[in-house]
């Protein structure tokens, strides 16, 4: 099987469009990136948790800003190896380098608009909520576990912000319709980072920590996604692979956060010069570390005017993150070119990043991230709030879809207050899923609605709702 770059970035849309383009000025991936900047899910983002959950400064990350540093990144790096490739004739047939960078730019600001509220943690909170409850809470006297077939069951134990993120955009944000956004086959396969099930997840995990395969670290999408993911693989010819601009954007992902969080994490003086230089010291760095120090000698000799708080050691830092950040883009691109032939014949299964000259300095920098900024206590403090607010709606929301639309049970007062608060898109995309279902086979799209309206939530958002239904 040999990938092709037409196919990768197909225009295809799920269906297919049957109104004529009224423009020739703007491309299908242009209209794409239209129809996502002006969504309401892509608005979320700016009051969802990147690192620092609720924090009232406006220095510091958002979904929202780290998809568009992130969309900066890979398109970077897409032209470096559209360049690449063509200057090497690695392709027969010329590459539309446009597509391609547009497609990373609409794949870019997508990729984390599934995820929850409160960050990776939420992601957490929620599948324990289903660990916990699906094996107790009985429906008509049978046990939640027992009425879903073993995929479904899975599907919310291993509930995933990826897999989410290809729910929302196919069907529960209704441009027009109930086909979601309906964007083109190229955006949504770049953004199925992991293209499996959470049977194929599972079954992963029974071998050896050596032999699984990256592309089934984590679930893609959802039993209900199950049909337009095989069309979208169809579309794009990448069946049992990644898409090739997926290692792109995962790459772009990867240098965004730890940069940006590093450089977060300074601001709010969670680690020293000195410590950086450690950890630059450990990855055996020497290049990494004599720029660091040229830039703190520079910062250093610059004239500092009375009244100006001047931190040359902040400037240095600053500076050497952005141009380390730099540097690794280039280094991205080398290893996507050194491994081209996998990736295009599709059994690439690494991360580009780990593939790189960067590699020891990346994998220091994520280490010393986790240990001084994801472990600081003000985040630790918020995490478990969320985990209490999460726990709360999905309480009470469940309690309330699983009493609705049913043939046992009537909704009481307090149900149907519940049932009033959710998006009438999630609604009208429950009953469109759940036509010519028996009243048992509805459980599983009524745990979906539940979730998918706490998962919908912003940060601030949630915790406004806690208070108010808790009258805090």
């Amino acid at each position: 099987m040999r990938l092709n770059w037409n196919d990768i970035t197909s225009e295809k849309r799920i269906p297919e469009s049957k109104s004529k383009k009224l423009t020739n000025l703007r491309s299908e991936v242009e209209s794409d990136y239209n129809r996502i900047i002006t969504s309401a899910s892509f608005r979320r983002l700016q009051d969802k948790t990147q690192v620092f959950p609720l924090d009232s400064s406006d220095f510091v990350r958002t979904r929202l800003t780290h998809s568009l540093e992130v969309a900066s990144l890979a398109k970077l790096i897409g032209k470096q190896i559209c360049s690449e490739i063509q200057d090497k004739k690695l392709e027969e047939e010329e590459i539309n380098v446009h597509n391609v960078v547009e497609t990373l730019n609409c794949a870019s600001l997508l990729h984390d608009i599934g995820n929850p509220p409160f960050g990776h943690f939420g992601e957490s909170s929620i599948r324990e909520w289903f660990k916990k409850n699906l094996p107790v809470i009985e429906y008509h006297g049978i046990k939640l576990s027992e009425l879903l077939s073993e995929q479904q069951k899975l599907d919310f134990y291993n509930y995933e912000g990826n897999a989410q993120a290809l729910r929302i955009i196919t069907k529960l944000h209704r441009l027009n319709g109930k086909y979601g956004m309906h964007l083109t086959s190229g955006v949504l396969d770049t953004i199925i980072k992991y293209p499996v099930d959470s049977l194929e997840k599972v079954k992963e995990e029974e071998k050896e920590k050596k032999d699984r395969r990256l592309i089934a670290k984590k679930i893609g999408y959802y039993e209900s996604e199950k049909d337009i993911f095989n069309t979208i693989k169809a579309n794009t010819g990448t069946f049992g692979c990644r898409n090739p601009l997926t290692f792109i954007l995962e790459a772009a992902d990867d240098l965004a956060y730890t940069f940006a969080d590093l450089e977060d994490g300074y601001k709010k003086g969670m680690y020293t010069y000195d410590e950086l230089m450690s950890v630059i010291d450990r990855s055996g760095d020497e290049n990494g570390r004599k720029q660091l120090e040229m830039k703190l000698e520079s910062a250093k000799k610059e004239k500092v005017y009375d009244g100006v708080d001047h931190d040359p050691y902040r400037q240095a830092i600053f500076q050497w993150l952005t141009s380390k950040q730099l540097y690794c883009v280039t280094a991205v691109k080398d290893a996507f070119i050194n491994h081209y032939d996998e990736i295009m014949n599709g059994t690439f299964d690494k991360e580009l990043i780990m593939c790189s000259s960067e590699s020891k300095i990346i994998q220091e920098l994520k280490k010393f991230a986790y240990r001084k900024v994801y472990c600081d206590k003000s985040i630790l403090r918020v995490e478990i709030m969320g985990n209490e607010i999460l726990t709360f709606f999905l309480d009470q929301f469940t309690n309330a879809t699983l009493h609705y639309d049913s043939a046992y049970y009537e909704p009481n007062e307090i149900q149907k207050k519940y049932l009033a608060l959710l998006s009438l898109n999630y609604l009208e995309n429950y009953h469109d899923a759940v036509q010519n279902k028996s009243d048992h086979e509805k459980i599983y799209d009524k745990l979906l609605l539940a979730a998918d309206y706490v998962a919908g939530m912003t940060d601030g958002y949630a915790r406004l709702l806690y208070r108010e239904l808790k009258g805090m």
